[in-house]
């Protein structure tokens, strides 16, 4: 693919999205399509390719319909335990330690069902207004960083663990020491986002989904892993010319950019051929920035569409908390380097 090609795709990649609220809401068969067409315009398909684009996305959209029909099923119970948690701990601590807990397994649950976690813990909380947008946008931060450390557990991590050749544990080992500080920090700032009494507002609605809806989530994701795959192809001669002439703090800082744009499509462009500290770095930037708007993470998009959170709203509290993660983060690289 000529790079004037490459160039118009990956405009489309990044603006259709932000310009156009229909691919805003379909940003996964969006993503297939453009990875069709890179392929197209690239070296073509071959049957390594379509096998690998096939296989790829298989484990992460098992765990969805798994995961989901679990939750389902489990919802009611965990309900009841919610009820009986609020009346012997206050609301800040029960924040904390809920969003602690699903940002911390939802590398297994996936984030998409973490997210969808989250909106029924926030109607439980009975969180209304600035509160509720504020304390999920913090939710949302710990379950993208949590989610990154398993390839089941979003569509960054899969094509991460792809892309460095890493075995399904590979991610922990690489990214956990960095992970967890930021978990917590980010489950003790939706802690205190939430203070207040529990009777401030009548419970959320539950979020409820057919058997239909998982499958059809699922196959969203199938798709956009599909299309990243061959995106990822497609632009890693490209990718690897252009970002191996980045110092480390250049990328760390370009990479915010992934706040409007998935994080895991500039994943699956970036980290081809890095060494796994320089890795580390690239990844940890996406997986911050990514929590700064809607479009940059799937939790963000699950959630703010079952809460109707607007782009703007939740901008004015992303940016400040994504931007002061990043500053913290690169200073305590540079101090470690």
């Amino acid at each position: 693919m000529n790079h004037a090609s490459a160039f118009v795709i990956l405009a489309l990649l990044l603006l259709g999205p932000l310009a156009v609220a229909t691919i805003e809401h379909n940003i996964e068969l969006y993503c297939l399509a453009l990875g069709v067409l890179a392929t197209l315009l690239g070296a073509g398909f071959t049957r390594e390719l379509i096998l690998e684009a096939l296989h790829e996305p298989v484990a992460i959209s098992v765990a969805v319909i798994v995961a989901a029909l679990l939750f389902g099923w489990l919802r009611p119970g965990l309900d009841r335990v919610f009820e009986r948690l609020r009346h012997r701990l206050s609301r800040p601590v029960l924040t904390a330690s809920a969003v602690f807990v699903i940002a911390s397994i939802s590398s297994v649950i996936t984030a998409i069902v973490g997210a969808l976690v989250l909106v029924e813990v926030v109607g439980l909380l009975r969180l209304a207004g600035e509160k509720r947008v504020r304390v999920t946008v913090a939710g949302c931060f710990a379950i993208g960083m949590g989610a990154s450390l398993t390839p089941l557990g979003e569509p960054l991590s899969t094509l991460a663990a792809r892309a460095l050749d890493l075995e399904f544990m590979g991610l922990f080992h690489l990214l956990a020491p960095w992970v967890f500080p930021g978990v917590l920090a980010s489950s003790i700032v939706a802690g205190l986002f939430a203070r207040g009494d529990y009777d401030e507002a009548p419970a959320g609605a539950h979020v409820s989904q057919t058997y239909g809806a998982i499958l059809f989530q699922a196959g969203k994701v199938f798709a956009f892993i599909a299309g990243l795959v061959m995106i990822s192809s497609a632009y890693g001669p490209i990718a690897n010319e252009y970002v191996s002439r980045m110092s480390n703090d250049l990328l760390f800082w370009a990479n915010t950019v992934s706040a409007a744009l998935d994080n895991a499509t500039l994943v699956a462009l970036e980290v081809h051929s890095m060494t796994l500290p320089r890795a580390r770095e690239a990844i940890l930037s996406l997986l911050i920035s990514g929590g700064m708007l809607i479009p940059g993470n799937i939790p963000n998009i699950v959630s703010a569409g079952a809460l109707r959170i607007g782009s703007a709203t939740w901008a004015k509290v992303g940016v400040p908390m994504g931007l002061v993660m990043l500053g913290i983060y690169f200073a305590v690289i540079k101090l470690m380097g």
